[in-house]
C-alpha cells in the first residue's frame, strides 16, 4: 500500500534556509550548498532552495546550472521578482539583454517602482542600443532615489553614446561629488572630457584615477591617449606599456603603442610587444588575433593569413577572430574565401553595418551588383546617412552607367570652391597664412604619416585643432570656415529625402579637423570620410608643382578604393590655391595627385556634422 512521505518537522526547512544563507554569507558556498540541498531532500519543489543554489553557481561561475536553478524555482512560482531580476542579472552576464530586459519587465509588473529593478532594466537596454530607452528607464531609477550610484554612472554613459558630452561630464561629475574617489567616474570623466578635446583639463583626472587605481588598465589607457593628443608621445608609450602589463590582450594598447612607434619613426620596436605576447601565448586565438591586425597593418600580410588562420582553428564560433579572417582575406584578394564568412557573420550579426558593408565590397569585386546592392542597402536599413555604403551604392550605379551621369551631376551640385578673404587682423593673405604656417609646424611633431589612415609621405597632426587650438589664426580660420560653411548649407535645396541635403538642420560642429603635411612625392590615397557629413580641405602651402601639367598635387573626385578589380578614372579635380577652401559631401570618394617638389603642401581638412 503506497504512504506518503511524512512532512518534514515545522520549521525544518526555515531553519535549514537560514542556515544555508549565514554559511552563504560567510563564504562557506560549500556547506551553504549542502544545506539547500537538504531542503530539496525534504521538499524537491521549495523555490526558494532553488534559487539560492542558482545564485550560488553563479557566483562558482556555472552560468548553465545557475540558470536551470532560477528557471525551476520560477516555474514553481513565478511571482518572485526578486529571482526574475536575479535571471535577468545572469542573462545580462551572458550577453542576452533582450532576454534580461524581458525578466526585468516580468519583476517589475510584481514590485513596480524598484529602483534596483529599474536601473538594470535601462542597463539592459542600453546593451541593446536603445539609448533613447535607456535614458528614460534610467531617470524612472533616478525618480526613486536621485543620488544613487549606479543609475547615475549609467546616465553618464548613456548620454555618452548620444554624444551628448555636456550633459554626460554633469552626470559624472555628480557621481564623483557623492564618491570623489571612484574610479569608473574618473574614468568616464576623463573620456568626456576628451571627446569634447578638452585635454589639458583631462590629464589630471587620469593622473588622478592613476594614482587611486593604478593596479587597473583603465586609467592607463586613458591617460596614454590624452597624453598622446598632448604631444607628450614618450610618456604615452610608457602609459601604453603599463597597460600591456596589466592585460597582455589589450587589442588598444597593442594598436596604439605600434601606431605611436611608427609615427616617431621606432620602426625597430614596432613588433617588440606582439612578438612578446605570442611567445608567452603561442596558441591562445586572441592573441594570435591581435598580432594579425597589427602585422597586416604594417605589411607583414602572410603572417597575419597565418596566425588569424590559426586563430580561427582554436576558436571557430568566435565573430570576432571569423571578421578579422574576411577583412585580411579581403586585402590579400582572397574574394571566394572571404564571402561565405562575410554571409554567415551577416546572418548571425544582422545589426552589424561594417559587415554589411564588407559584404557589398566583396560583391562588388567579384561582379556581383545586384547582390552587393542589397548588401549596402541593409547597411543605409540600419542607418540611411551610412557614408561608406552610400559611397558604395553611388559606384554600384557608376559601374552600371559608364557615363557616370549621376555622379558627375552629384560634385556638380555639391561641391564648393571658394577663396577665402584675409581675415580681421592680418594686413594681406600672405601674412596670415604665414603666422598659421608657424602654429602647425610646431605640431608637426612626428616622423612618419599614421598608418592606417589615408596621408602617404608626409605628417599628420593628432587631436581636433579647431576644438583644441586657442592659436590667433586657428581661430580666425575656424570662423571664417564655418561663416562659409553656413552661406554653403543655406544655399542647399530642400530634399529631405537627399542623402546630402536632406541631413540639413540649420547649425553644424566640427567632428574632427586635422592638419596634413605632404612631403615630395606625397599623396592621399582615394578614400572616404565615415564620421562626417560636410568634408572640407583649406589650403595654406601648394607645391609649385600645382601650377605645371598632370594636375600634381590636385584634389581629385570619384575614384573608388574598393580593390584592384574596380578601375574607374577621376571625375573631377580642384587645384590647390592658398586660400582656398573646398567642401564636399563626406560619402564623395576622393584623393590627390603625388607631386614632386621639395615645397611641402600643407592643409587643414576637417568633418563637419549637423548640430
Amino acid at each position: 500500500m503506497f504512504r506518503r512521505p511524512a512532512p518534514p518537522p515545522a520549521g525544518a526547512i526555515p531553519a535549514l534556509l537560514q542556515a544555508g544563507l549565514t554559511a552563504q554569507r560567510q563564504g562557506q558556498a560549500a556547506l551553504a550548498e549542502q544545506t539547500y540541498r537538504q531542503v530539496l531532500a525534504l521538499d524537491p519543489r521549495n523555490a526558494d532552495a532553488l534559487q539560492l543554489l542558482g545564485l550560488l553557481a553563479k557566483q562558482a561561475g556555472q552560468m548553465a546550472a545557475a540558470r536551470d536553478f532560477m528557471e525551476k524555482s520560477l516555474k514553481i512560482n513565478r511571482r518572485q521578482p526578486n529571482v526574475l531580476s536575479n535571471l535577468g542579472n545572469l542573462h545580462l552576464a551572458e550577453g542576452r539583454a533582450a532576454d534580461a530586459l524581458a525578466c526585468y519587465d516580468a519583476a517589475l509588473a510584481l514590485a513596480p517602482g524598484n529602483q534596483d529593478y529599474l536601473y538594470h532594466r535601462a542597463k539592459s537596454l542600453h546593451a541593446l542600443g536603445k539609448l533613447a530607452e535607456a535614458e528614460k528607464a534610467v531617470q524612472a531609477s533616478l525618480s526613486r532615489g536621485s543620488q544613487h550610484l549606479p543609475s547615475l554612472q549609467l546616465l553618464a554613459l548613456i548620454l555618452f553614446g548620444q554624444d551628448r558630452l555636456a550633459a554626460a561630464e554633469v552626470a559624472n561629475r555628480q557621481v564623483l561629488a557623492l564618491a570623489p574617489d571612484n574610479i569608473i567616474a574618473l574614468n568616464n570623466l576623463a573620456l568626456t572630457l576628451r571627446g569634447q578635446h578638452r585635454y589639458p583639463e583631462a590629464e589630471p583626472i587620469c593622473r588622478r584615477a592613476v594614482a587611486l587605481a593604478s593596479a587597473q588598465k583603465e586609467p592607463w589607457l586613458n591617460l596614454a591617449n590624452v597624453l598622446s593628443d598632448l604631444g607628450q608621445y614618450e610618456e604615452s608609450i610608457g602609459a601604453l606599456r603599463e597597460v600591456l602589463r596589466r592585460d597582455v590582450f589589450d587589442r588598444d594598447a597593442h594598436r596604439n603603442l605600434a601606431r605611436r612607434l611608427w609615427t616617431l619613426g621606432r620602426t625597430a620596436e614596432l613588433f617588440q610587444a606582439v612578438d612578446q605576447m605570442l611567445r608567452q601565448w603561442p596558441d591562445h586565438p586572441t592573441a594570435l588575433d591581435i598580432a594579425a591586425g597589427i602585422q597586416a597593418e604594417f605589411g607583414r600580410g602572410e603572417e597575419a593569413l597565418a596566425n588569424s588562420a590559426r586563430a580561427v582553428t582554436l576558436a571557430p564560433d568566435d565573430p570576432a577572430l571569423q571578421r578579422r579572417r574576411a577583412d585580411l582575406l579581403l586585402r590579400a584578394g582572397h574574394l571566394a574565401e572571404a564571402t561565405p564568412i562575410l554571409r554567415a557573420l551577416t546572418a548571425r550579426l544582422p545589426q552589424d553595418k561594417p559587415l554589411w558593408n564588407d559584404l557589398a565590397v566583396a560583391l562588388t569585386r567579384q561582379g556581383e551588383v545586384a547582390a552587393a546592392r542589397e548588401a549596402a542597402r541593409s547597411s543605409l536599413a540600419l542607418d540611411p546617412y551610412d557614408q561608406y555604403a552610400i559611397a558604395l551604392l553611388a559606384t554600384l550605379d557608376r559601374l552600371a552607367d559608364p557615363t557616370a551621369l549621376a555622379e558627375r551631376a552629384a560634385i556638380d551640385r555639391c561641391v564648393g570652391v571658394f577663396d577665402l578673404p584675409t581675415p580681421d587682423g592680418w594686413a594681406d593673405r600672405g601674412q596670415f597664412l604665414a603666422d598659421a604656417l608657424t602654429v602647425l609646424d610646431r605640431l608637426h611633431d612626428t616622423v612618419n604619416e599614421p598608418i592606417h589612415l589615408t596621408l602617404r609621405r608626409g605628417t599628420q597632426t593628432s587631436a581636433n585643432l579647431f576644438a583644441f587650438r586657442h592659436d590667433p589664426p586657428l581661430v580666425a580660420l575656424r570662423e571664417m570656415i564655418l561663416a562659409q560653411v553656413q552661406a554653403y548649407v543655406a544655399a542647399m535645396p530642400a530634399d529631405p529625402a537627399h542623402p546630402y541635403f536632406g541631413r540639413r538642420k540649420g547649425g553644424v560642429r566640427f567632428a574632427g579637423s586635422w592638419s596634413s603635411r605632404l612631403r615630395d612625392g606625397g599623396f592621399h590615397t582615394h578614400h572616404i570620410h565615415p564620421e562626417g557629413w560636410i568634408s572640407g580641405v583649406f589650403y595654406l602651402q601648394v607645391p609649385r608643382a600645382a601650377d605645371k601639367a598632370g594636375q600634381e598635387g590636385w584634389l581629385t573626385f570619384g575614384v573608388p578604393n574598393l580593390g584592384p578589380e574596380i578601375s574607374l578614372p577621376a571625375l573631377h579635380a580642384v587645384q590647390p590655391r592658398p586660400g582656398r577652401l573646398v567642401l564636399f559631401p563626406s560619402f564623395m570618394w576622393h584623393g590627390t595627385v603625388p607631386f614632386q617638389d621639395e615645397t611641402p603642401r600643407i592643409t587643414i581638412a576637417f568633418d563637419l556634422v549637423p548640430d
